[in-house]
């Protein structure tokens, strides 16, 4: 009998969805995982993202963007809005928006990682700020007051001469009186952040397409991405031919196939109180900088989410083969605990009651892997390495812009696969990252 593409992808365990929240199945070293994904403190305190039917069927399409996080959302909103008779389809593995996009910290700052023009990620911001005001978003998206916290003596003694525009040193003595932790040396009161609820603004992306005509497709895998012109992904369930692709899947990335020796996976763990009284806010000095970012090489984030939950993000490390699947679970709870009773042992007898598993795309470089490969009908947009709110939704609009022929001067950031250094395979990245990431991660 002889095998179509699609029934060999399927039989030979690329990764399927066989029904909704099957959990458990790993495609070995490449491909889709489909377990299932936790809920985020996020999740729960937004409007239900809107259900998606899963693609079938075999069809011909304008524009397939694989992801369905800021990325894909941002530029199928962009794209159908330039060329509103083009065919744009948005194909998502699991729920829309369930990866990065709802499992972050809330933080919005001007910076895109690795682009040396100072004013682009200014324009970058301005361009999300518009986005959210003209769809009229209730993501809670509003200025933040934020610390820059100091872990050694040698950085708060230097930190009064290196301050920027509008900057403030705190001494380590007003930490303890004000937020009521003896862990920190002193820090700085740091002004342009943002904070916003991360899955109010993904609703909010996934109903802006909605409404100019994008197609959104769950629990829709592409188990292979084909290159040429047209291109060719296969799902479970059918086969796209698209004249144009974004790969749009950040730390899921090199998975499918793309840029394994430049992205890599950082996996995270999460931590949230319950609900603070307004007793409890003052207290602890959440009424006065709401989010706290120590400066580590795996950097620990502190943020009060809109719905006053004071919650704590830390890095875990590496698995191996890419895989965006944690499996020790209870250890990540067990040093996540620690860590936040370290520095907040007040707010910990509080009780940390939510916790969830995250991943983000890096590069060796820390810079964004965004533009046209192999025949420049296929773009990847992906690695924001921890500075992913803004810069998703830039890149969907820069990528639309370049897909559509809109003349727009920042799509030249979307510069592809050069300027990274490449990384080794899967033993000595393993070896490497490993035990450094676990001798650097903060306890």
């Amino acid at each position: 009998m002889d095998l179509s593409r699609r029934q060999f992808l399927l039989a030979s365990g690329a990764g399927v969805l066989a029904a909704p929240g099957l959990a458990g199945l790993v495609a070995g070293e490449s491909g889709v995982e489909t377990g299932s994904r936790d809920e985020s403190v996020w999740i729960a305190g937004a409007p239900p993202m809107p259900a998606m039917p899963r693609y079938e069927g075999d069809r011909k399409v304008d524009l397939a963007i694989v992801g369905g996080g800021y990325t894909g959302l941002s530029c199928a909103y962009y794209a159908k809005l330039f060329r509103p008779d083009w065919t744009v389809v948005v194909l998502e593995s699991h729920k829309l928006a369930s990866s990065a996009s709802s499992r972050n910290s809330g933080a919005v700052y001007a910076k895109h990682v690795g682009i040396s023009d100072a004013e682009m990620p200014e324009r970058g911001l301005n361009r999300l700020r518009s986005f959210i005001a003209t769809q009229e978003i209730d993501c809670d998206f509003a200025p933040a007051s934020t610390l820059m916290v100091l872990t050694s003596k040698g950085a708060a003694e230097s930190a009064p001469s290196e301050l920027e525009a509008g900057a403030k040193f705190v001494s380590a003595g007003e930490l303890r009186e004000r937020i009521g932790s003896a862990y920190y040396a002193g820090a700085v009161d740091t002004p342009g952040y943002f904070r916003v609820q991360p899955m109010k603004l993904a609703v909010g992306h996934a109903r802006a397409a909605l409404r100019v005509g994008a197609e959104l497709f769950e629990g829709s895998p592409a188990l292979s991405v084909e290159r040429g012109k047209p291109a060719r992904i296969t799902t479970p369930r059918g086969e796209l031919e698209a004249d144009n692709v974004l790969i749009a899947t950040n730390a899921h990335t090199p998975r499918l196939g793309f840029f394994r020796s430049a992205i890599f996976p950082v996996h995270q763990y999460s931590f949230a109180t319950r609900k603070l009284t307004s007793e409890e806010l003052g207290a602890f000095g959440l009424d006065r900088w709401m989010l706290r970012f120590e400066r580590r090489v795996l950097p620990v984030t502190f943020s009060l989410t809109p719905g006053g939950q004071f919650f704590m993000r830390m890095v875990l490390g590496y698995a191996s083969h890419d895989s965006c699947e944690w499996k020790d679970i209870e250890g990540a709870q067990s040093v996540a605990r620690r860590l936040f009773e370290r520095r907040y042992p007040k707010i910990a007898d509080i009780g940390l009651h939510d916790g969830w598993h995250g991943v983000t795309g890096h590069t060796a470089l820390f810079s964004q892997v965004a533009g046209a490969v192999g025949d420049g009908n296929i773009h990847v947009s992906a690695a924001y390495n921890g500075f992913g709110i803004m810069p998703a939704h830039n890149n969907g609009y820069l990528t639309a812009c370049k897909l559509t022929g809109r003349t727009e001067d920042d799509t030249r950031f979307l510069t592809g696969a050069t300027g990274h250094l490449p990384l080794p395979g899967e033993f000595y990245r393993s070896l490497m990252f490993k035990p450094i990431m676990r001798v650097m991660r903060p306890v």
